[in-house]
């Protein structure tokens, strides 16, 4: 089986649930492939991949299944020393004068923007970056700040960066993780499910 994943995802939930998923079909090996956001409807139907691993964009795929695998919390990665070191969480409003970086290649662009303005509702400036180091040194010196999901900010390790969860008027803002594949297939029902107990 072939599952995507959204490049700037991650992909260490994934890698869980497929060996858990090895150990339960011992015959069948899970090959795990970055995907791009505009690529996923496509790539999909053409069995490129089985599946893709997304952050929902509010887009409505008429000829996929979507199983939500789960909800997870978003953070604000600054500077170290802007906040109060104890400090736990970040109004969006607090970091208004400050750019958002977005991570993207070139052709990942258009829909990383529209996740940022569309879904999210991020009013700040955006500025765009090819790779996550780019951003983390971005982030260390104080030019901007970076949105990133509770899971995927546990793999930075960087005593110049800050974690703060993010909040809307005092409400935590959250991402949607779906599992995109085509309909009827109870392989990824069931690899779904597995998913989601990796993640929670």
């Amino acid at each position: 089986m072939r599952i995507g994943y959204l490049k700037n995802l991650g992909r260490h939930e994934l890698e869980q649930a497929s060996s858990k998923w090895q150990t339960l079909h011992e015959n069948e090996k899970i090959d795990l492939e970055p995907v791009g956001y505009d690529e996923i409807e496509a790539k999909i139907q053409n069995g490129e991949v089985d599946a893709v691993l997304a952050n929902s964009r509010n887009d409505i795929y008429q000829a996929l299944a979507s199983y939500s695998v789960s909800e997870i919390a978003l953070l604000a990665l600054v500077q170290a020393g802007n906040f109060n070191k104890y400090q736990q969480t970040v109004e969006l409003d607090e970091l208004k004068n400050v750019p958002c970086i977005m991570v993207a290649s070139v052709a990942d662009e258009k829909s990383e923007y529209h996740y940022l303005k569309d879904i999210l509702r991020i009013k700040n400036d955006l500025i765009a970056v090819e790779t996550l180091g780019e951003a983390i040194l971005m982030v260390e010196s104080g030019s901007g700040y970076l949105i990133m999901n509770e899971m995927t900010a546990s793999h930075v390790d960087d005593d110049q960066v800050q974690k703060l969860f993010l909040l809307r008027n005092g409400k935590q803002l959250r991402e949607k993780y779906v599992l995109l594949a085509k309909p009827d297939d109870a392989r990824l029902a069931e690899f779904s499910k597995i998913m989601k107990e990796s993640i929670d």
